[in-house]
């Protein structure tokens, strides 16, 4: 028998307990990954992050199976700059937050928010979708390469009170 569909939308503030779960396992990955710049996961604040996001307007998708079980989620904004001395203009969808719970990994749930993300892309008549990741992060640079992304900037980091 084949499996359901998972299925893209976009979230609602049904899905806020959801959400929820899924932003404390991203959240915890990084506060593990990075614990002097990351704070542990605090569902109550990070409920209340994604309410506010819900509010106002971000791009906020979420990928349920079947049964309505949330498996991913997306935060993205459309962010348009200007023209400038130093850069062109352009518009791009930036991709601020990407989770998929664990127990949902390796199922296609990932590629199929990033597929909608591209599409909404499409529809801002975007230029790009970028988006950013922790050096510790290797699965998820592994996963979006594998999502067509290419590395286009690198930066650098060294505590204010060291020396060269």
């Amino acid at each position: 028998m084949q499996t359901p569909p998972i299925r893209v939308r976009d979230a609602t503030s049904d899905d806020v307990e959801a959400l929820t779960c899924l932003a404390v396992q991203v959240q915890t990955l990084h506060a593990e990954g990075r614990p002097d710049l990351f704070r542990p996961a605090d569902e109550s604040a990070l409920r209340d992050f994604l309410i506010a996001r819900l509010a106002d307007g971000a791009i906020l998708l979420i990928a349920g199976d079947h049964d309505g079980k949330a498996l991913g989620y997306l935060l993205a904004e459309v962010v348009s700059r200007p023209d400038s001395p130093f850069l062109l203009a352009h518009r791009s969808v930036y991709v601020h937050h990407i989770a998929v719970d664990e127990d949902a990994r390796r199922q296609h749930v990932g590629a199929l928010l990033m597929e909608e993300i591209a599409q909404r892309a499409r529809q801002a008549s975007a230029d790009t979708v970028r988006l950013d990741s922790w050096s510790f992060n290797k699965q998820a640079h592994r996963f979006f390469q594998a999502q067509g992304f290419l590395e286009s900037r690198v930066i650098f980091e060294r505590p204010a009170g060291t020396s060269g």
